[in-house]
């Protein structure tokens, strides 16, 4: 029997964790779908400047054409092609050399037999010149690249904050259950001495009663205080893709160096994602008035072509052919050319001005996180004096109602106070702690450093 218990134990003890947030962190940043799609758009970004290099190189293409027909054109010229026209297919032996025989209609021109015809060619085109606009094209895909490299980042710096809070609201809710079992352990105490004095007839049986309704009640918050905790694992365990999660450590704060605006601000206008992405957004919408300054320009192209053409497949050298063709298309009136200049230059103007209302939403989002964080601070700093206050008030009544100074209900009360006095203190460290992490996601501060081995 005790051999089964252990090994239930172990096997247990095998598929639970008890995490700490950098694990919890590092398992997020290793299974989150969204960071793996934001990998894949990285490839396809890669593949896309891959397509524009490669057209670049020009394309190599085998062709073959077979086709039959009694056309006289298509027979004359497939005869042509494979070098096998003579004077016969002219009329030449209507032709009797009289003037008259001018005039004779040829037959073996005008209804020649059905021929086959097989041309078989290699075709290679390049464009040789296109106004700049592969070259434009192939910095506007780099600088989109750069843009889902940004999203990575951002994302993991949103994840960040994610797990931030969804760990430590676990936290805070482990912590609630060990506030509740300490109220339990005093309340247990209350009983007993309700109960002492009630049989030395020192109280009636109506404090022995209220101490027990009020252990119930205890027992109710306890029950509320787990499930909260299960929440917080459950989210977690989500957030991680771990279902072995069982139990977190201790509350994580996170660390900014500086607190002063003009630091902050200074370093989201430096390293802000959103900030990064507009600006490269800028330097897109730049790029496309250069694309659209390409139909200004002549093209340039070539065609190479080597073929054999014959009435059955061959590649004797007899047969074959080349043609090399060097073109060149200059569009000489087409006003829809000014109207996509101007809407391109209209959408920089508008990039423009979306990176300096950010540049603003980014000011006001860092001031009002730094009045709630003063604020939470100060929150903070007032509930730990109050639970120190109320810590003596209760030790007080528990005397006051042994000297029987005050009634069960009066002592029961302060316990309540004494509670919640230190269920707000434990909020106020968690939302502390959120208000801290807020202003180093707005400002772009190292978050953690396991986002600052992840953005390398």
């Amino acid at each position: 029997m005790n051999k089964m218990f252990l090994s239930l134990l172990l096997i247990t003890s095998a598929y639970s964790q008890t995490l700490n947030f950098d694990e919890a962190l590092k398992q997020t940043f290793k299974n989150n779908k969204d960071l793996k799609n934001h990998k894949l758009d990285i490839e396809l970004s890669n593949l896309d400047i891959e397509k524009i290099n490669s057209i670049s190189y020009g394309t190599l293409s085998f062709e073959e054409q077979i086709n039959r027909t009694n056309h006289s054109g298509y027979v004359f010229n497939s005869k042509l092609s494979s070098r096998e026209a003579s004077f016969n297919d002219f009329g030449a032996i209507q032709y009797d050399g009289t003037s008259s025989s001018l005039d004779i209609t040829p037959d073996n021109l005008n209804n020649p037999k059905a021929r086959n015809n097989f041309n078989t060619k290699l075709n290679y085109d390049i464009p040789l010149f296109t106004g700049f606009k592969l070259s434009n094209q192939k910095d506007i895909l780099k600088l989109k690249k750069k843009i889902y490299e940004i999203k990575y980042n951002s994302k993991t710096n949103e994840l960040s904050y994610e797990v931030l809070k969804a760990y430590n609201a676990a936290v805070v809710a482990k912590e609630f259950i060990k506030a509740v079992n300490k109220a339990k352990e005093s309340i247990n105490l209350v009983v007993k001495t309700a109960n002492a004095f009630h049989k030395e007839g020192l109280v009636t049986k109506i404090d022995v009663k209220q101490a027990k309704a009020y252990k119930l009640s205890i027992n109710s918050k306890k029950i509320q205080a787990e499930n909260k905790y299960d929440l917080a694992l459950q989210y977690l365990r989500f957030l991680t893709s771990n279902d072995e999660i069982t139990d977190v450590k201790e509350l994580k704060n996170i660390n900014i160096s500086d607190l002063d605006y003009d630091v902050l601000y200074k370093n989201a206008l430096d390293n802000k994602n959103s900030l990064k992405m507009q600006e490269l957004n800028k330097k897109i919408r730049k790029k496309n008035i250069e694309v659209a300054n390409s139909q200004f320009y002549p093209n340039v192209y070539s065609h190479l072509e080597y073929g054999f053409n014959d009435d059955k497949f061959t590649l004797s050298n007899e047969k074959d052919y080349y043609n090399a063709v060097i073109g060149l298309k200059y569009t000489i009136f087409d006003n829809t050319r000014n109207a996509e200049k101007e809407k391109k230059k209209i959408q920089y103007k508008q990039a423009n001005l979306n990176y300096e209302k950010l540049k603003d939403y980014t000011k006001l989002q860092l001031q009002k996180a730094l009045l709630e964080y003063k604020a939470k601070e100060k929150i903070l700093k007032e509930r730990k004096e109050e639970v120190l206050l109320a810590s003596d008030i209760y030790k007080q009544s528990e005397l006051m109602y042994k000297n029987q100074l005050i009634s069960m209900t009066e002592l029961l009360k302060q316990e309540a106070n004494l509670r919640n006095s230190k269920a707000e203190l434990i909020l106020a460290k968690y939302e502390k702690s959120l208000a801290k992490a807020n202003i180093a996601l707005i400002s772009a501060s190292d978050f953690t450093q396991e986002t600052k081995k992840v953005k390398k």
